[in-house]
């Protein structure tokens, strides 16, 4: 079992106020290093370090208090979207894929390992002692978990989104019930484009009423409803047409009203490889979940390479983590050492978003992002940073300000080391 998390200060007076909810939760993929999904290498191995779930619990004060954390291992990957993880809303459960197997003594690229094919449930009721419950097949290289809003069902989107062990990417979407005695027999759907072949999915999503769910497509630009029965026995059936994006939304969102769905659209392409990220761009989606239409009516940009996205409970705040140049190799003369943060407004009766502020901060692949329960504040995770000498993750805190007019991002000066490798969050 890991016990590497601490609570920290950085330079600057505490942030008045409490980051409020139940728990934050976290896990960090301690095997890989920052430019893992890109260029394939792992991490050094070092005594101590090893896949982790974090868990905090809240409410939290920026005024040195040390937090209640507890850790356990659990194996999990960087290279799908932050949404590996999904914690039913008590804050007593926490549900994480594994995307890829464990790292073998001789391993060292990411195409070296064994694809990941499970799903594992913790009790985290006791945040300081979180306990390993069960584990079941989740299907091929599972690249995000959701669990219904009302509990007791988890959807899955699994298969090879970015070809790392072969050509045959083993697409899947599943419905996997979850109960006080274990995991259930669910439902499988293989999504097929319009000529018949297999399409692969990098993100899945409940809306917020629970009868669909929202499926980004990256490499066709588009999502996809369904819906999801339970009788004569759970099974999935696609609903309606393909909604149209911007170029690659890798992950999206749900305003709580139901209403939208935002996308992050990460503008890759085949030519991802190359290292050069470009600004990076939110589609908004209206969607009717009585028939399952849906039509983009609006876009905004945000900063460059993003990778995380939340959006506040009022559903008036959006924020963004942007890699920036903080996922490339350290001997990379092009590697910033900041990610950074994008805050936008929206409106959710016209659908408007607009992008308000970007905060710079030190940490490399910032990834995971979360509000707490008040929309107050904003947790981020870093994945690293630039010193050999102390490898560790971290969690920034920044305040929603609306101080002055418009919002904007201001730093708490106040952090906690996790495992190194910190980049799927959650907080409930």
């Amino acid at each position: 079992m890991s016990t590497y998390a601490r609570a920290g200060s950085l330079q600057g007076p505490p942030a008045a106020g409490l980051f409020q909810g139940r728990r934050i939760v976290v896990v960090s993929d301690a095997d890989a290093v920052p430019s893992a999904p890109l260029q394939a290498q792992l991490g050094p191995r070092e005594a101590g370090q090893e896949d982790t779930l974090t868990v905090i619990a809240l409410p939290l004060a920026f005024d040195g208090t040390p937090p209640v954390i507890g850790t356990i291992a659990a194996s999990n990957s960087v290279t799908p979207p932050p949404s590996v993880l999904a914690v039913d809303g008590a804050g007593e459960y926490a549900y994480v894929v594994e995307t890829l197997g464990p790292r073998g003594p001789d391993a060292h690229l990411l195409t070296e390992l064994e694809a990941g094919s499970t799903i594992r449930a913790y009790d985290i009721g006791d945040a300081a002692k979180p306990q390993l419950l069960y584990a079941y097949p989740a299907g091929h290289m599972p690249q995000a978990v959701s669990l219904h809003p009302g509990g007791g069902l988890l959807a899955l989107a699994c298969g090879d989104v970015f070809a790392i062990l072969g050509p045959d990417p083993y697409p899947s979407l599943r419905l996997v019930p979850i109960g006080p005695n274990g995991f259930g027999d669910g439902a499988v759907l293989v999504p097929h484009a319009e000529d018949g072949a297999p399409t692969v999915p990098s993100y899945v999503e409940w809306h917020p009423g629970g009868e669909l769910l929202a499926v980004c497509y990256p490499w066709r630009d588009e999502v996809r409803l369904y819906a999801a029965h339970r009788t004569p026995e759970l099974w999935i059936e696609p609903v309606g047409p393909p909604i149209r994006t911007g170029r690659f939304p890798f992950l999206g969102w749900f305003t709580p009203d139901g209403r939208h769905f935002l996308t992050v659209d990460v503008l890759w392409g085949r030519d991802a490889a190359d290292g050069e990220p470009s600004e990076g761009r939110l589609s908004v989606l209206r969607i009717d979940p009585d028939t399952g239409a849906g039509e983009k009516i609006g876009e905004a940009g945000v900063g460059r390479n993003p990778g995380g996205l939340a959006v506040s409970p009022d559903g008036r705040h959006v924020v963004t983590s942007n890699l920036r140049m903080s996922h490339l190799a350290w001997g990379d003369p092009r590697l910033d050492r900041q990610g950074s943060l994008s805050l936008l407004t929206f409106d959710p009766a016209s659908g408007r978003l607009t992008a308000v502020d970007e905060e710079l901060f030190d940490g490399l692949r910032p990834e995971g992002v979360a509000f707490d329960a008040d929309g107050k504040f904003v947790v981020v995770t870093v994945f690293d940073h630039l010193d050999l000498v102390h490898r560790r993750g971290q969690l920034r805190f920044f305040e929603v300000s609306g101080e002055g007019g418009a919002p904007r991002l201001r730093p708490t000066y106040y952090s906690i080391e996790v495992m190194r490798g910190p980049h799927t969050i959650v907080v409930v």
